[in-house]
């Protein structure tokens, strides 16, 4: 068993300017809560569990707060939740079955079940608490955790013959257990000692569908139901009562029962898009109008629901409801992401492994002055890509894997450019089946685009004017399918051609309807010898000397001449060694590099398939750090894209769990030392955290001196960004006082000055 400390805080405003900051080293997360998938009342806090963390609703303070790994919490993921009130608990079920008991300010992680070899499912369905006792219906039986002690204290195994079976839900009458499994429903005595023999497990021989499934179960009214779900495919289950000698239908037509439960002497059937509450007198009340997927009565009677589109809703009526859950995008499985001026825009999509088509729809998150907006369609499927425009951060494109690029401005659809109205081609010609592979701006503020089609114009580009060109390069990797592309400060633009058939590169020169002065290259990457390294090539990027960094299955490779691809046949990549424990290797060459990103330092960030985070120096040749779901608030080890926004430092990693940031310590340098800040300012007694100077030129020498002059620090800024601790040079707090802080770039020719205010 871990114990951890929760976290809970607010991000407040803390410094002036027209965005809000996580600190230097602080994380915070950019998940969907909207998908409610559970709910328990703790006295004036109702807790809501979604697919992705868990977040609670304050009635006294009508707060609304997320509680997630940045927090404290040990995964990611939920199955269930529910609250002893004995005991003050909030018992978490996470769907890889790790568990975690909130008490206070802290929290206890059981991960027994999920580290223990257990063939099949080991999903956690359901919570049932009796005393100091959780009864957990799993996949493979029934877990009982003891939570005065934090541990597991048996497990029931009651198929046939002690087998493993799927149990959804669990109940008592106060005499007998009743378990409804995927065969049929199973009853116990509750106070037999010897529950772990699977013998001391009846399968119930005359219930109804006696061998079927059974979703849920519950007692209410000295009566004991439960829900069948009906497998003729017409979406009607029926719900069985047992009086203690008979079972009988419940005369009522339901539909697709998600979980039948009782709360406030009632018992709540919820079904798709409905609700029906039943009272002991046989009166029942229905919802429409919502997904509930649970739902419970508070102790002023008011019913709160976790909805599968509204997060927490309580109900004003059968009809209306007031829906409470953090912002964050709508969805979880990111692809790519890509940020300018603050504002973040992630899709969700891509393709199967054979580049095929997996015909979801387009959705586009954006994340735009710290609040997210999404705009969803089925019209077009299978985003893989998104870009914004340098000149206006408002603006952003979005490639499709079928319906060309949708251009989008202050987070409104704008429209779609295809083969009608483009030079875009597309697989199949007249039908608008136009497969995006990547986008890139120049430093012209031209978005090229790279294209998958069996025509001969695989690259086109759009001018800041909107007239596109398409290059007939077809010819030259005819039924290639296109990956990402970039442009490189020598104008120069590399393709990433997929499924091990290496790269391309062309300059065209500025002449984009003359392809008579290009230059072309398709390419493998060879070493020194002209052998093949690798051609699984999974990412790209241009470090800010002009090196091309390659992220294959084999690690990362550098180009150190990127400028002389096209000059002769001796142009190939090189592998970085390092040294870890006195021992030499190449750097993560038993990776799969999916993406890569310069911060403003020229520092590397290097995400995985399946090891989390690198940030790696400027030369590779140091590790800096390393985020993996065990050592960090990191969500996954398999990190999709990785965007870097260079005015405050944040770095953010899309996953397909979604989207967790970092706040690093590097920014790219200004031209100037108009935007210098101190944040925070004035730095008072009780913050013991670092202090960022930011807005700075690219890597200036700051110096921190009292007001009589005397230096008590000095430091080189990463990029455009310097950061203090508040000590001086002897490690000792400095006093309290106004300091000025000098800053210069590397040859003094610009300067400027500022102030910090210590309160102690």
């Amino acid at each position: 068993m871990k114990i951890y400390q929760l976290l809970i805080f607010a991000f407040l405003l803390i410094f002036t300017n027209a965005f809000s900051q996580i600190g230097v080293g602080e994380w915070r997360d950019h998940l969907p809560y909207s998908n409610g998938i559970k709910v328990a009342v703790a006295g004036e806090k109702i807790y809501c569990a979604t697919e992705s963390n868990v977040f609670y609703y304050n009635k006294s303070d009508e707060s609304v707060n997320k509680i997630s790994k940045v927090h404290g919490l040990s995964d990611i993921g939920m199955s269930s939740i529910a609250y002893n009130v004995e005991y003050d608990i909030l018992f978490i079920a996470y769907s890889n079955s790790n568990i975690d008991l909130i008490s206070g300010q802290t929290i206890y992680n059981i991960p027994d079940i999920k580290r223990k070899q257990i063939t099949g499912n080991k999903i956690i369905n359901n919570i049932m608490f009796i005393n100091q006792f959780a009864y957990l219906s799993c996949g493979f039986g029934i877990v009982v955790v003891d939570i005065e002690k934090k541990e597991i204290k048996d497990t029931y195994l009651i198929g046939s013959n002690g087998s493993q079976i799927n149990v959804y839900g669990l109940t008592t009458d106060n005499n007998h257990f009743y378990a409804a499994t995927e065969k049929g429903i199973f009853k116990a005595e509750q106070d037999d000692e010897f529950l772990v023999n699977f013998a001391n497990w009846h399968h119930i021989d005359d219930a109804p569908q006696n061998n079927k499934k059974f979703s849920s179960i519950a007692y209410f009214n000295n009566n004991i139901y439960a829900a069948y779900e009906n497998e003729d495919g017409l979406g009607k289950d029926t719900l069985f009562v047992f009086n203690g000698n008979t079972w009988s239908k419940v005369d009522t037509i339901f539909k697709n029962i998600v979980k039948i439960t009782t709360s406030n002497n009632k018992l709540i059937v919820c079904q798709n898009y409905e609700m029906e509450v039943i009272s002991v007198n046989g009166s029942t009340t229905k919802y429409i109008y919502l997904r509930p997927y649970d739902a419970v009565f508070d102790s002023d009677n008011n019913l709160w629901i976790a909805d599968k589109y509204y997060g927490l809703r309580k109900a004003i009526s059968t009809t209306s409801f007031k829906d409470y859950y953090p912002n964050g995008p709508y969805s979880n499985n990111v692809v790519n992401m890509d940020v300018q001026g603050s504002n973040l825009f992630s899709v969700i999509g891509g393709v199967n492994g054979s580049w095929g088509n997996l015909w979801k729809s387009a959705e586009i998150n954006m994340f735009i002055d710290n609040e997210w907006k999404t705009y969803r369609t089925g019209t077009y499927k299978d985003i893989m890509s998104i870009i914004v425009d340098p000149s206006n951060p408002s603006k952003a494109y979005a490639g499709s894997w079928n319906g060309g690029i949708l251009e989008f401005n202050n987070g409104e659809f704008v429209k779609v450019y295809d083969e009608s109205n483009s030079t875009l081609q597309s697989v199949i010609s007249g039908q608008k089946f136009v497969k995006i592979g990547g986008m890139a701006f120049d430093s012209e503020n031209n978005l090229w685009v790279s294209v998958s089609s069996d025509g001969d114009t695989p690259v086109s580009v759009m001018l800041p004017d909107g007239t596109w060109y398409g290059f007939k390069y077809g010819s030259l990797f005819y039924n290639y399918v296109t990956s990402d592309i970039m442009a490189t400060q020598y104008n120069h633009k590399w393709i990433l051609l997929p499924r091990g058939a290496g790269l391309f590169a062309f300059d065209e020169k500025g002449t984009y309807d003359d392809l008579t002065d290009d230059d072309t290259k398709e390419f493998s990457i060879l070493d020194e010898t002209g052998k093949v390294i690798t051609n699984d090539i999974h990412s790209f990027a241009e470090d800010l000397d002009g090196d091309i960094w390659i992220g294959t299955n084999e690690g990362v490779l550098v180009y150190y001449d990127a400028e002389n691809v096209f000059t002769g046949d001796n142009f190939y990549a090189q592998k970085i060694i390092i040294e870890i424990d006195g021992n030499t290797q190449y750097l993560l060459e038993t990776e799969t590099v999916t993406a890569i990103e310069i911060d403003g330092a020229n520092k590397k960030w290097i995400g995985t398939r399946n090891a989390g985070v690198f940030l790696m120096s400027a030369d590779g040749t140091e590790q800096i750090l390393n985020f993996n779901t065990e050592n960090s608030p990191l969500i996954s080890n398999n990190i999709a894209s990785i965007a870097i926004d260079n005015i405050t430092g944040e770095v953010f990693f899309g996953t397909s769990k979604g989207i967790i940031s970092y706040k690093s310590t590097a920014t790219m340098g200004d031209d100037d030392f108009n935007k210098v800040y101190v944040y925070p300012n004035p730095v008072k007694h009780d913050y013991l955290g670092l202090i960022t100077v930011t807005g700075l030129v690219a890597n200036a020498n700051v110096k921190i001196t009292d007001i009589t002059g005397n230096i008590v620090y000095e430091i080189t800024a990463e990029g455009g960004q310097a950061i203090w601790d508040g000590n001086d040079f002897s490690g000792n707090r400095v006093h309290t006082g106004v300091y000025l802080v000098f800053c210069s770039n590397e040859d003094g020719s610009k300067t400027h000055i500022t102030k910090i205010l210590f309160i102690n």
